[in-house]
């Protein structure tokens, strides 16, 4: 072998070794069913998983608005019963998983459990399966919804931050940090019944960098979407100060 060629080896080979061993003596479990992975494994589901995951995959056909699946075979451009009946703030979203089964159980474990690598983690895994949905990657920047500050306090870390830096390196597109800012502490949409989830989230965001947003066609990015109202919120303020276009991209969305 010629000594370049090992020396680029080499690392290689250490990383690898180092692997196993730490294997050998902390098994890797699968997060959602909690079955030991095979060394040679490098996924975070066992195989039976990922194929549930890949089930729940959000592909076409879809509300092209808001990504949420529809049932049988609507033109191109058919929007879903909500987004026909609600003026929404954003011009897309899109989703690569539904909320539910080992996707679920993945960010839960990335969003509560300290598992704060995971979610990049995932992102980057099935991106580059070919997993971006169409229409999400022709942006200027990407910037995350944001957290309160006492919400990041409590948590250790950004999700929403770690996500938009993952999906930002993926499309070599700006991230955009503190632009966007959440003025005061809100309760999580998920545990509010749809009747609140307006009022827990009117008013609760602001733009602070009206010239990084400005003319641009912004990705906003977060870990899950159930109604779309924080995303709505979030949409409406960056247009007011002057954004072009605001599309959103979650790894999951809440169905129905």
């Amino acid at each position: 072998m010629p000594e370049i060629s090992r020396q680029r080896a080499l690392p290689a080979l250490l990383k690898r070794g180092t692997q196993a061993l730490l294997d050998w003596f902390y098994p890797r479990h699968c997060y959602h069913c909690g079955e030991s992975l095979h060394e040679s494994m490098a996924e975070m589901l066992c195989q039976d998983c990922l194929a549930d995951l890949t089930a729940a995959r959000m592909s076409e056909p879809v509300c092209a608005l808001c990504g949420l699946p529809l049932a049988g075979q609507p033109a191109p451009g058919t929007l879903c019963m909500r987004c026909r009946a609600e003026e929404r703030q954003f011009d897309l979203a899109r989703a690569l998983f539904a909320y539910a089964g080992p996707g679920r159980s993945l960010i839960h474990c990335y969003k509560f459990e300290g598992a704060y690598f995971l979610g990049p983690k995932v992102l980057r895994n099935l991106l580059r399966r070919g997993w971006l949905p169409p229409d999400v990657g022709d942006v200027d920047a990407a910037l995350p919804v944001p957290l309160h500050p006492r919400r990041r306090r409590e948590r250790g870390y950004d999700q929403g931050l770690l996500l938009a830096g993952a999906l930002a390196g993926e499309l070599n597109c700006r991230l955009v940090r503190g632009a966007l800012v959440r003025t005061r502490y809100t309760s999580q949409q998920a545990l509010l019944p749809a009747s609140r989830r307006w009022d827990n989230v009117r008013g609760a965001f602001a733009v602070r960098k009206a010239d990084v947003v400005r003319g641009r066609r912004l990705l906003l990015v977060d870990d899950v979407m159930t109604s779309g109202t924080t995303a709505d919120e979030c949409a409406k303020v960056l247009k007011k100060a002057g954004a072009r276009e605001v599309r959103v991209f979650t790894l999951a969305r809440t169905i129905p």
